[in-house]
Parts: C-alpha cells; structure tokens; sequence
C-alpha cells in the first residue's frame, strides 16, 4: 500500500494507449523458472461459496524464517468513529534489518467525517526487543500487541506519546478473497503467501482511552497478512491493491506482475459483496490498460489512468464483472527518502520503488448469478512499481 507522506509529483502528462494490451508484458527473455501458483486458482478464492471461508490459524503464523530476504507483516484498517486506526506489525531480515521489528500506523479522531487530530505511529526495534510466538499469532513489539486468542484477533497499543492507549477485537466471521501460496522457483522455501481478511461490519469492537476518558467504538475492519522468503524486487515488477466498501457494495482488486526474471504471467483477483455477502469472486484476472499518467518525478514510470479489469468466475464461466477505474492525478512517494545516502545507493542497485496513492472512480458492471447491476463508486487506489 501507499505510504501516508505522498509527495505531490512535478506535472505529469497523459497519453492515449496507442494499443491496449490486456496486462503489461511480462514475456521477458531469459526464461527461468516458471511459478507454481498453488492454491492460487479460482477454487481458492471461491471456497466461501456466498458465505465464510474457514479461518486457519497457521495461515498468520510467525514463520521466523532464517532467510536473507524473509519478511512478514500483519496490517490491520479499523474503521471506527470517532477514532480511526491503522497499524502493521513487520519482522524483517531484508538488507539492513537484520532480525528488526517495526511497527508503523495512526491513530486518527473524526468529527464526523471531518479529521481533527491525527497521531501517528513509528517504532522500530532490534533483535530481543520484539517477541513473536512460534506456535500462534502472539506478537509483542514494544507494547504494540496483537494477538490471537478466543476465536478473535485482540489489537492494542498506544499513542499521543504514550498518554493514550487503544484496544480492538475483531472476531474471525472473515472473507477471505485471495488467499494461498505461490511458490518462485522450484523450492518451496521461495514463497510468497498471503491472507487476506475481510470482516464484515459492524463485527470490530474496540475501547479509546484518552484524557481520562474511556470511548468505545465499533465499526469494520480489514486485515492483510503477507510472508515472503523471497525479496520483493526479485518476485515483482508491481504490486496493486483497491478495496472499497459503501453502505451496501463491497469491491476489492489485487494485482501482481512477476518480474522479467520468472517470465510469469500476472495474476490476481477481484471480489464483490452485496449487503454483506459475497456475490462475486475470481481469479481469472484481465487487464487493460487505455491511458496512462507518466510520472516526471520518479524514473518516468507510466501508470494507468484509466483502465479497465475483467474478470470470471472460472466455476462459472456465466458469472462475470467488468470494473472500470478513471484516476486523478498520482500522489508519488519515494519508500528509500529516510535511508542513509549508503543504504539508499545500496538499494537502488536492487530496484527503484515507488509508491502511488491514487484517487479513483470505478464503474462496477457485474451479472453474477442473476444480480446485475451498474455501480459507480469512489475510492482509492494503492500502486507499488519497483522498476
């Protein structure tokens, strides 16, 4: 996802797609090895069948890997008022974090829909200054802490400078869209696996201390889970991500596009609930890009700016959805601005991230076991390009 701090790019200039591809390329040449998508077909992501998928524990678990390139991250967006949170939970053995803890997220207060205070979160931590159980999902960094424990994920921690504290349940009645492993290479110690955990509302419960005052609150939530042994750069070119609910529609979108190195093609999925069930998913994921914002700040990237994906249910080939996404103008950021001028040259021999917080509007045209209907929605939309 787009970092917080989005720096507003120089102008950018738009072009017409000259042909509109259904992905990006990535028939590269040298071939390698080939992914191994397992768990990664439309069965995996259907399992729920307008209902629950079965929530699995070791899904989440710590890995702890010894892996130079092991990362894992536990996000959670709870979405209460008046207070808003988010935080992710981080272990990392990547380039110069060693065994390193972070925590990273906000604390935001609401008067209605208008922000009016905003605390950020920011913490990392060495090797033995963090704890992480082996045999659950038991995470203690710093008195940040997530847990889980009578059939429901606790989240606590504090902010304002340590004078106020927060505490969420959030119980596992989850969708869980996109879920599995994909396995890079041959070995199945190269993984890239993902949970994805989408709570229906209003399921999160949660109590606010601040200023003496305890204020409770409930609202939705949703959770990502990632784990890699593999590094970022080396599994893709770029990472997308959209999810967006109204009172009534829920759309989420994913999107990865393998690197030159495994000449893969990309894959994803995109999901649709109505009125709190899911009515749509699918992994059989198409494209097509039709205009594209060029980025004068940062390496000239090109982003799509208009686009369009669609999808099929390949259990049903009759149930499908087309989403059409119009953007405004990119807001850029630059994930390498805080590292040491060393560290930054370091990394930039490995790739060149980018992160882009992109406003959006969808057009949701779906017909999908007798619903159909057109949609328009706003939202957001969150772009990772690493070369």
């Amino acid at each position: 996802s787009a970092t917080d701090e989005a720096t507003q790019p120089q102008a950018g200039a738009t072009k017409q797609a000259q042909t509109a591809p259904s992905a990006k390329s990535t028939s590269h040449a040298p071939t390698y090895h080939a992914i191994d998508m397992k768990s990664m077909n439309a069965a995996s992501v259907n399992v729920y069948n307008g209902g629950y998928d079965d929530f699995v524990i070791e899904d989440i678990t710590p890995i702890l890997s010894d892996a130079s390139s092991y990362s894992q991250k536990w996000e959670f967006y709870i979405y209460t008022r008046p207070y808003q949170t988010r935080i992710k939970f981080e272990i990392s053995n990547f380039a110069f974090s060693k065994n390193e803890g972070k925590v990273k997220g906000y604390v935001k207060k609401f008067d209605g829909d208008k922000e009016i205070e905003n605390y950020p979160i920011s913490k990392s931590l060495k090797s033995g200054q963090w704890k992480a159980s082996k045999s659950g999902l038991e995470l203690d960094f710093g008195g940040y802490k997530l847990a889980f424990k009578d059939n429901a994920f606790h989240i606590s921690g504090h902010f304002d400078d340590e004078k106020a504290t927060f505490e969420y349940v959030l119980p596992t009645n989850t969708w869980k869209p996109g879920t599995g492993n994909v396995y890079f290479g041959n070995s199945e110690n190269n993984v890239f696996k993902y949970s994805i955990l989408t709570y229906q509302k209003p399921v999160t419960s949660g109590i606010i201390h601040k200023d003496g005052t305890d204020t409770p609150v409930t609202g939705t939530a949703y959770g990502n889970h990632y784990a890699a042994t593999i590094a970022v750069y080396d599994m893709f070119d770029e990472v997308a991500d959209s999810r967006k609910y109204t009172d009534d529609v829920f759309v989420e979108f994913r999107y990865y596009v393998p690197s030159a190195k495994y000449n893969a093609a990309p894959f994803g999925f995109l999901m649709v609930a109505f009125e709190g069930t899911p009515i749509f998913s699918a992994s059989e994921i198409n494209r097509t890009p039709l205009e594209t914002w060029i980025d004068d700040k940062f390496y000239s990237y090109e982003i799509d700016s208009r686009q369009q994906i669609e999808a099929t249910d390949a259990d049903n080939p009759n149930n499908s959805a087309i989403l059409r996404m119009t953007s405004a103008e990119p807001e850029p950021s630059d994930p390498y601005a805080n590292l040491p001028a060393f560290q930054r040259n370091v990394a930039s021999r490995f790739a060149k991230p980018v992160e882009y917080s992109i406003p959006i509007e969808y057009e949701l045209d779906i017909d999908a076991d007798g619903y159909k209907a057109k949609i328009p929605v706003k939202g957001s939309y969150s772009m990772t390009r690493l070369r």
